[in-house]
């Protein structure tokens, strides 16, 4: 058993999800006639993710942890998917579609956003697996 910090993304993988931000994808901004994110959705790359076994909804924290370790988002699964990947030697990569603010407060606004980054965070990941599809050298076909 190991001991890490920092769980690694395949890095051919992330390579080619770096051509997603060049690509002209369309995300949807609004979830309905009623709701709609006041900036366009747009995929961004290279920052960390970190994985919590508590829901982070506190402001200081959340700077904390971008000023101390670039970390942009928490959530409460991604490590799993990347440690059962690794322990089996699988490449993976982490996609997410981020919805809320912590500390930010609004709950209600936060649920239909919610339903918009995932939405958007499938469209991202289709279009990846499209990538991965047209570099033969990059599938795990086993």
């Amino acid at each position: 058993m190991q001991q890490v910090f920092w769980l690694p993304v395949d890095a051919n993988w992330f390579s080619l999800a770096t051509q997603l931000q060049e690509l002209d994808l369309v995300l949807q901004q609004c979830l309905n006639e009623t709701f709609c994110l006041p900036t366009k959705p747009k995929v961004v790359y290279g920052l960390r993710g970190s994985t919590a076994d508590i829901f982070v909804d506190n402001a200081a924290y959340r700077k904390f942890l971008f000023n101390k370790f670039n970390i942009s988002t928490v959530d409460e699964e991604s490590s799993a998917v990347v440690m059962t990947s690794i322990t089996n030697g699988v490449p993976c990569i982490v996609f997410r579609g981020v919805s809320d603010l912590a500390g930010a407060g609004n709950k209600l606004e936060s649920t239909s956003s919610s339903s918009l980054a995932a939405l958007n965070a499938l469209a991202v990941a289709v279009e990846f697996i499209c990538l991965v599809g047209q570099q033969p050298n990059l599938r795990h076909d086993d």
